[in-house]
């Protein structure tokens, strides 16, 4: 749809919500096509949906409407380019520090059935045809461009891999939700309120093909594809092929991903976590110091948030781990300022500051209404996207470190938006591991092929 003339008035997260309804509950024996009228008169009823902000207690109104705001439009919104780059990224390019369980030599083409590089691959050729192509693929059109493909060098072997991962059909969609219903039944849980429905998650983000309507597949919302392919897509994909020992090795890479982008700063030392012994146990501080001459950063990694949770176990899920993670911050910081031995390398005659840095984007969690929620901290400390991040590191015409440290003075109570400074700053073109990533791709290379970073 996004290829669709006059598509672009109107968000991928309402387009999304549109293909969903109609698939699962259309009429396939209608008398004529759907036209641009009929998309627009479906949208106008999309948007004239209630809020239920309206029946929610005073004081709760607010942040319950900002959560559901972020978790309907925002995520739809990540630029393209990060968010596949980072996939290779991390997974392949990162070295870790500590034996992994299932994320191996092999692991992509056993849980893939393909290379990581070419599964991404897969992601950019149906978004560039989807949105040059009026939301049509067929491998078939490829017959003889596959060559830059390491595994998937046939159409065959392409659409083996979109049906595995990334295809569904109307049929299946409505069996899914079906089932997932006759489930909660049996677990006693109640039904989804309808007025909710808009705002849980989408079974397109998971499946954004949809085959069984002519010739080759239809891509409804080209920005599922990316999702699909990102390092949260995979996060999934990993957990239902490989189970939860690959969430845990996924934590540790991006864990180390993270030291990996820290180290791009020009002006700071970077040290891992430390450890250290409390009480004839072993513990251990924040994720990362970055020291400055003039700050010193402590680092907290957090991946895995359930974003496929609803709305309430969602925003519980997401305080809970924020509050572990913040809670880090503030041992640590005590831990540097009462000299303990092991932290002799931090110093102690300059501010600090913390920051926990999340896989997933959580676009209102700094406002006041959301930090109040969780503990305070003896430290400033702000709740930063992995994106944000990647950013920040390639600023070339102010220290990160002065960055941050304005930030804080002018934050509101709770933490500041490390996005918000960085407006109007001078970056690099690419982040280069970001870009050293692209460029191993099977679409980098030639020129003339779709590509989302064009």
């Amino acid at each position: 749809m996004r290829g669709h003339p006059g598509a672009g008035l109107y968000g991928p997260w309402a387009l999304a919500d549109v293909a969903w309804v109609s698939l699962t509950r259309g009429n396939e024996y209608r008398g004529r096509p759907a036209t641009d009228a009929d998309l627009k008169e479906i949208l106008n009823y999309y948007f004239a949906l209630d809020e239920p902000m309206r029946r929610e207690p005073v004081g709760q109104r607010l942040e319950g409407f900002l959560l559901r705001l972020a978790g309907q439009q925002l995520v739809w919104q990540e630029p393209e380019f990060p968010e596949l780059a980072r996939t290779l990224a991390l997974l392949q390019q990162t070295a870790p520090t500590k034996h992994l369980e299932v994320i191996e030599p092999g692991w992509d083409k056993r849980l893939l059935g393909c290379s990581l590089a070419d599964y991404v691959g897969v992601a950019q050729l149906l978004f560039g045809a989807a949105t040059t192509m009026k939301g049509r693929f067929d491998p078939q059109w490829l017959a003889s461009d596959l060559d830059d493909f390491e595994d998937l060098t046939t159409p065959d072997n392409l659409a083996a891999v979109i049906d595995r991962h990334f295809a569904t059909s109307a049929e299946r969609l409505r069996d899914e939700e079906v089932a997932a219903a006759a489930l909660a039944r049996a677990d006693g849980k109640p039904a989804l309120d309808p007025v909710l429905r808009r705002f849980s998650y989408n079974p397109l983000r998971g499946k954004p093909v949809v085959t069984g309507y002519g010739p080759g597949s239809l891509v409804p919302v080209p920005a599922a594809v990316v999702a699909k392919a990102s390092c949260s897509g995979l996060y999934y994909t990993g957990l239902e092929g490989l189970g939860t020992a690959f969430t845990r090795d996924l934590g540790e890479l991006f864990e180390q991903y993270i030291g990996r982008q820290l180290r791009l700063l020009p002006d700071a030392d970077v040290h891992p976590e430390v450890v250290y012994i409390e009480n004839k146990s072993e513990r251990k501080s924040v994720d990362w110091f970055v020291v400055f001459d003039d700050l010193v950063l402590l680092v907290e990694v957090k991946s895995g948030l359930q974003l496929r949770l609803g709305p309430k176990d969602f925003a519980t899920e997401l305080s809970k781990k924020l509050e572990k993670a913040l809670k880090q911050i503030d041992r640590t910081v005590a831990l540097v300022k009462e000299g303990r031995t092991e932290f002799a390398h931090i110093p102690v005659d300059r501010p600090i500051l913390g920051m926990v840095v999340t896989m997933d984007v959580y676009h209102m969690v700094n406002s006041p209404e959301f930090r109040s929620a969780l503990p305070e901290t003896t430290v400033p400390a702000t709740i930063t996207a992995i994106g944000e991040l990647e950013d920040a590191v390639t600023v070339t015409d102010a220290s990160l470190s002065t960055i941050l440290l304005d930030g804080a003075r002018s934050a509101s109570p709770g933490g500041w938006w490390l996005r918000a400074d960085l407006a109007g700053h001078d970056t690099v073109a690419w982040n280069p591991i970001l870009d050293e990533a692209w460029i191993a791709y099977p679409l980098a290379k030639p020129e003339g092929e779709p590509s989302v970073q064009s």
